[in-house]
């Protein structure tokens, strides 16, 4: 099969995910996942991991989620694709923040931050990434890294003009402001 076939399907089932259509979405997904591992096609592979993964978190099942995202890190690591490693760990680390799991969200993230300070990606990655990165270190209670990476966030957003992004930025800033 074309990887350009692959890729029409992924988009396919995404679009039926984002129309909350989960049953057919992941019917796609485990009908192509076994073709693309089967000719070695690792790139799409990680796409139908990916839909698996978005959808189980879509759903609130985040250990499934996790377990996948997991194994789409392990691909990206194969085929030495940095950027989309980086954007597979900060999904990881903000999956670990959603299971109250701080410790092992901040290890993903820090990883992530530290990526992207040497080859920085979209503003909007970046934006979301630091984004996660503040919530994990305003968890571990981490306050002037929050600060800092909160500072950061509504920065970014400000300049994409993301409206709710600019508003939740200057919430966790006043708070860690009026706690400090």
């Amino acid at each position: 099969m074309l990887i350009e076939d692959f890729q029409s399907k992924f988009n396919q089932a995404w679009a039926l995910r984002n129309q909350g259509n989960y049953k057919q979405a992941v019917a796609i997904a485990n009908e192509y996942l076994p073709i693309a591992r089967k000719e070695g096609d690792k790139a799409s592979e990680a796409l139908f991991l990916r839909l698996l993964a978005q959808t189980h978190s879509d759903k609130g099942e985040l250990r499934e989620a996790l377990k996948y995202y997991k194994q789409i890190e392990h691909l990206y690591i194969g085929l030495k694709d940095l950027a989309k490693q980086m954007h597979t760990l900060r999904h990881i680390g903000s999956i670990y923040y959603e299971l109250k799991e701080f410790e092992c969200s901040e290890k993903c993230l820090v990883q992530v931050v530290e990526a992207y300070d040497t080859k920085p990606p979209s503003l909007l990655e970046s934006a979301n990434t630091n984004r996660a990165y503040a919530l994990a270190m305003e968890a571990r209670n981490k306050v002037l890294q929050a600060i800092d990476h909160w500072e950061r966030t509504y920065s970014l957003y400000s300049e994409l003009n993301i409206e709710e992004g600019i508003k939740e930025s200057e919430m966790h800033l006043k708070a860690l402001s009026d706690n400090h």
